[in-house]
């Protein structure tokens, strides 16, 4: 059983880059999209804005890669945590992202609250640590989806398919990044594959998520008949 301790009522408009939060096992910096100056987070922004806040010829839909990202950027509401190990120790690394549950929710934004997001940053880790980023996603997000949370393994050859077209790959990043945000309608395509999973997404959406999962189901119909 992970245990979850952290700090209530984390106001997000008072951080700043040399702030620590008790996150895990130690305190790690968290920092706001704006006040996120290090090196190691040069590249995982600009792929943010050059890939997630344009479209995509392959996407399969039109719009932005992710549609909210830009949104997120302009509130300021995506938090970095950068891990500078170059070998992750899995079972520590687990503790800690399994406390942001508890973090996410009690950080506050100003008029941010569905656009928020934390992403961890490992910027160091070589392609022999990516499947220790793919089991702990794996291994946790029961507990995240509990929560009506999503956590989202990123990382180069991330080979999850995008939603509207299998042969696109958007967890597929330049560096490697576990993501925490709140659970999102289309999310379906990422909870098909447990029943749990799925009560859940019908629990937090309703009879919008049973529309939304309907339509998902018709794609992927049709997607076999081509």
């Amino acid at each position: 059983m992970i245990s979850v301790t952290v700090e209530n009522n984390i106001d997000a408009s008072k951080l700043n880059t040399t702030q620590s939060i008790p996150i895990g096992p130690s305190s790690v910096p968290l920092l706001s999209w704006k006040n996120s100056s290090a090196e190691e987070l040069n590249g995982i922004k600009k792929w943010i804005t050059d890939f997630l806040c344009n479209p995509h010829p392959s996407l399969g839909r039109s719009g932005d890669v992710c549609p909210h990202t830009k949104e997120a950027i302009n509130k300021d509401s995506i938090f970095f945590t950068v891990e500078n190990s170059f070998h992750l120790d899995k079972e520590s690394e687990m503790k800690r992202i399994a406390n942001q549950i508890e973090l996410f929710k009690e950080l506050k934004t100003a008029n941010a609250e569905s656009y928020k997001v934390i992403i961890n940053v490992y910027p160091y880790i070589n392609s022999a640590e990516y499947f220790k980023i793919e089991s702990i996603q794996n291994e946790l997000k029961p507990i995240f989806v509990e929560s009506s949370l999503m956590i989202g393994q990123f990382y180069p050859g991330c080979k999850e398919k995008g939603l509207w077209n299998d042969n696109f790959f958007p967890l597929d990043s330049p560096i490697a990044l576990l993501a925490i945000r709140n659970m999102a309608i289309t999310d379906i395509a990422f909870l098909m594959s447990n029943n749990t999973f799925v009560k859940k997404y019908l629990d937090v959406f309703g009879e919008k998520g049973e529309k939304f999962l309907n339509k998902i189901i018709e794609h992927k119909k049709d997607m076999l008949l081509r």
